[in-house]
């Protein structure tokens, strides 16, 4: 037993299991996402993932059992902070005394740089988007909270009067569905075009198409 300098025992302080066990599962998980952005997600087994996090194979499976179920976990953090970012923008307080062009370039700037949260990860589930229904489900799922809180603010636009469009959940997945496609469209590097410029354009269309006072 280790001793102090006075020849006393010293006592051993140990890691509580629970505290072990939440750092090995976020080896497990940061471990899934090099892998899945150095060799994609078809080509990646758990033996790699436990190799790059320095635990056995038999020990990955007691906390996941399979690479698809890390790979839902991963999603369901990445896509909580987005939604999270995104919603605090809609905020009606936040828009209340402040110009709504303003607002809405904010809104779109938050959207776009939403999809430097682990790029890669999100690249290899949109590809999973369209190959399985669980993933399918889990990007509806974050969609359907962000346009929820979309509705919510231009109800209250409308009533006072600054929203010039009549339908508001449909107004609410025409704008959500274009911006999201575009910064989808940044993201993969298919776009053609830069971060900043696009959310200037994008704000632009989606500032006329809502509001009275800016149409020319």
């Amino acid at each position: 037993m280790p001793r102090t300098a006075e020849g006393k025992p010293r006592r051993v302080l140990r890691m509580p299991q629970q505290a072990r066990s939440r750092r090995t599962r976020e080896k497990i998980l940061s471990a899934a996402v090099a892998c899945f952005e150095e060799l994609g997600y078809d080509a990646t087994t758990t033996a790699a993932i436990a190799r790059r996090a320095r635990i056995a194979v038999g020990s990955l499976y007691g906390y996941f059992k399979d690479k698809r179920a890390i790979l839902l976990e991963l999603f369901g953090k990445t896509a909580n902070d987005i939604a999270s970012t995104v919603i605090r923008d809609l905020d009606p307080a936040a828009w209340r005394s402040a110009d709504p062009r303003v607002g809405v370039r904010t809104l779109i700037n938050t959207l776009f740089h939403t999809r430097t949260f682990n790029p890669g990860m999100q690249r290899i589930i949109w590809e999973r988007y369209f190959k399985d229904p669980e993933f399918r489900e889990a990007v509806q799922a974050t969609e359907h909270r962000i346009r929820s809180a979309m509705v919510e603010l231009f109800a209250v636009l409308k009533t006072q009067g600054r929203l010039r469009v009549k339908d508001v959940p449909t107004a609410a997945f025409v704008v959500y569905t274009s911006v999201e496609w575009t910064a989808s469209r940044l993201m993969l590097g298919t776009a053609g075009a830069e971060i900043d410029p696009a959310v200037d354009a994008a704000s632009d269309m989606v500032s006329r198409f809502l509001f009275h006072d800016v149409r020319r």
